[in-house]
């Protein structure tokens, strides 16, 4: 496969992570991409962090400086972090992203809109009467319009006290809906939730979902070796209990998009293996991250190719996948790609660009 870096932006003094992104197509026929950036001397995720934005105008080759446009103080928090990007039905561009207060360990949703590319206006979307206060996690890229014209952004949560002090709580997993257009959002009513802690830590995690053509298909991380899949035929309203997929993998996510009718996703496929602790301690920050793959389904996910590997570095973990196909047959696929010795997996966002031809 032809993979090429186009993009490296590791950490420096003031600025100890760039991480999790996610692309659109601008107004005047750029690429922007908008991602978490970090600043102060923390790379935790309840750490100082804001949201830049770099842009291309020659189809991902390469990219300008970043600009930052949202601070997190403007939403009176520290941290603002894991974008989206949806397009708006009165032709703007909305970009989706947590906001989470440090202090109390509540999240909501904030976007950005804008019409022109140039100019961004920050507000906070509205949780309406169904959803449950607590820590919520909405990763990258993940917020999705289905074919009801509906917003679907599928999360998971643990009580505010659980993710402030850590505690042994098995995270749940659902939805959030919006019918009009992201500014309010509901709850989609269903929760799935595991009690087998003794293999997996948090239980469901990290969420993500595509819309195929009879059903919409839903996956979640986990501590057990594999991503595992939830189904509906009825809408987002009738998911299925998640079970184990296909894809191994370690606490990890993963990522589906679709293109002229191929499914493409990106995920580690190497879940923790006894001895992990020793390789972890040569290999610090990976967290089994590496490699990172990419593998195509011609028929809706029945079947899916080889793996095809986009990052193998041992002493790198690749994660937080974000994807977007150029005008020239390529894919851009932005990822976080850190290092140890740049503080962990998540402290380094990378750009690859893919030569769609050369995927297996």
């Amino acid at each position: 496969m032809d993979v090429r870096l186009v993009c490296n932006l590791p950490p420096v003094p003031g600025n100890p992570r760039n991480s999790e992104g996610t692309f659109a197509r601008g107004f005047h026929g750029e690429i922007l991409f908008l991602y978490s950036r970090f600043r102060g001397d923390s790379c935790h995720d309840n750490a100082c962090s804001d949201i830049a934005m770099i842009v291309s105008r020659d189809e991902g080759e390469t990219w300008s400086e970043p600009r930052v446009l949202v601070r997190s103080e403007d939403f009176g928090v520290i941290n603002i972090m894991s974008v989206s990007t949806v397009e708006q039905k009165d032709g703007a561009l909305g970009f989706y992203f947590l906001v989470l207060d440090p202090i109390t360990y509540l999240t909501d949703l904030g976007r950005l809109i804008t019409y022109d590319g140039e100019h961004f206006t920050a507000e906070r979307c509205i949780y309406k009467e169904n959803v449950r206060p607590g820590y919520y996690c909405v990763n990258n890229d993940r917020v999705v319009r289905l074919s009801d014209g509906r917003l679907m952004a599928p999360w998971c949560w643990v009580s505010a006290e659980a993710a402030k002090t850590d505690r042994r709580d098995p995270c749940h997993c659902g939805a959030f809906l919006s019918d009009d257009d992201g500014k309010t959002f509901y709850d989609a009513g269903f929760d799935y939730v595991t009690t087998d802690l003794a293999n997996s830590r948090y239980g469901f995690q990290e969420p993500g979902v595509i819309e195929l053509s009879d059903h919409l298909y839903y996956w979640t991380r986990t501590g057990y070796g594999r991503q595992y899949e939830s189904v509906s035929y009825t809408g987002p309203e009738g998911f299925s209990y998640p079970t184990p997929s296909i894809f191994t993998s370690p606490v990890s996510p993963m990522q589906i998009k679709k293109h002229e009718g191929i499914l493409y996703n990106a995920y580690n496929p190497k879940p923790r293996w006894n001895g992990y602790e020793e390789y972890e301690k040569e290999h610090p920050g990976v967290w089994s991250r590496s490699p990172m793959v990419l593998r195509k389904s011609m028929d809706e996910g029945k079947t899916w190719g080889p793996l095809n590997v986009v990052g193998e570095d041992p002493d790198r973990g690749y994660s937080y996948p974000a994807m977007f196909f150029t005008e020239d047959g390529c894919m851009l696929l932005g990822h976080c790609r850190g290092s140890g010795a740049e503080g962990n997996n998540l402290c380094t966002l990378g750009i690859a660009k893919i030569d769609l031809s050369t995927v297996e």
